[in-house]
Order: C-alpha cells, then structure tokens, then sequence
C-alpha cells in the first residue's frame, strides 16, 4: 500500500491518470432515483458528461445514492477542443465536467418529479485509489452494495449496477479488458465476488 494517506474529500482535484472513488447521495430522504427511468437517464448523463474524460471501472446505482469508479484518461487522450477553455489549470475542468453531469441531471430529475430545490448532498465526494490489490477489492465492494444496503439478496440481479457488463460480450460504458485483467480472468472475476473476500485496510477507501 502506498504512503498516499487516505482521507474521503470532497474538494480534492481531480487528476489526469489517476483512479477514483466518488460517491454522491440525495439530500435528506430523498432519493436520486425513483424509477427504472432515473436509473438508465442517470447513466445516459454520464456517457454524454464524462466519458470523453473518463474510463469506468466500475459502478452500482441505489435509490439514494451511487458508487462510481473511474481512471480519469491522460491528458493526450481528451480531445482538445474540451481542453481549451481550461487555460493554465486544466484540471479545474475535470470538476467542472462532473459538477455539470450532476447539476444536469439534477435539474432534469427536478422537471421529471415535480420537485426544486437542491438534490444532492455534496458537490460530490472522491478519494484516490493508488493500490491495485485495493481496487479489485473495491470493484467487488461496489457491486455487492445493495446486499449491503438490504436492497437484494443477490448481486448479479441487480440491474443498476456494472456487474453483468463484465460478464457480457456485448458493447458497454465500462472499461472490461482492464477490469478483467486486474482479477487475471473473468472467471476469477465472479469467484472473487462471490467469495466476497475482505481485506484489512478497504475502509480507507470507502466513502460511507
């Protein structure tokens, strides 16, 4: 593990080449998603927001919150046109990128439900993840969270997560090569799930 001391963040910068874990979640009791619309709506915000920036590693969508996991790409690999407006500190931009992803979403949930006001709690909270063996556990961590949160006895059911993209030949938003090459197959993939392995250490890199 490396000497980074872990600390949950909400105003760290983003930077390019690096991996995170960021997590947002409704404010009071509401909720971030009430429909199977939200859900796929939520993701289709992403795809258009932040994909040209990011690669997905991993993420699982519950009614009041989300777990994201993502490599932020190399500078070289962003079209320049997105990078122009960042002047000197163009790191600044990848914030601006996701504060626009959730106020968009934020505002088009608010037009769906009928609903003002503020809907999520943070601008949005992130820390590093600098340690290979950690992230393969977090990738687990991610998926089996509505078994954590009571919402379902099996993982693999749940729809609103990455879980069943790593297990299809189809096309999809997450980066599956090299997800699948950290656990070394897709085959150790679902055994490491279903083992549910620990690690002493993972609360450094959790964000609830």
């Amino acid at each position: 593990m490396s000497n980074h001391q872990k600390a949950v963040n909400q105003y760290e910068k983003l930077q390019f080449g690096e991996i995170y874990h960021i997590l947002n979640k409704a404010i009071g009791n509401e909720k971030l998603f009430i429909s199977q619309k939200d859900y796929f709506y939520f993701l289709q915000k992403l795809e258009h927001f932040l994909l040209p920036w990011i690669d997905v590693l991993a993420y699982c969508l519950i009614p009041n919150h989300f777990h994201l996991l993502v490599n932020i790409k190399e500078m070289d690999e962003i079209p320049d046109k997105l990078l122009r407006p960042g002047g000197d500190d163009k790191e600044k931009l990848i914030i601006q990128t996701f504060s626009n992803f959730f106020n968009s979403y934020a505002k088009s949930y608010n037009n769906i439900h009928n609903r003002k006001g503020r809907l999520f709690l943070y601008s949005f909270k992130r820390i590093l993840v600098d340690d290979d063996d950690y992230l393969t556990y977090l990738i687990s961590y991610i998926h089996r969270n509505p078994i954590h949160h009571g919402l379902s006895d099996n993982y693999a059911s749940w729809k609103y997560s990455s879980y069943n993209a790593f297990l299809s030949d189809k096309p999809s938003k997450v980066h599956k090569e090299y997800v699948l090459e950290l656990f070394g197959s897709k085959e150790e993939f679902v055994s490491f799930h279903e083992d549910n392995r620990t690690r002493r250490g993972l609360k450094d890199y959790l964000l609830e």
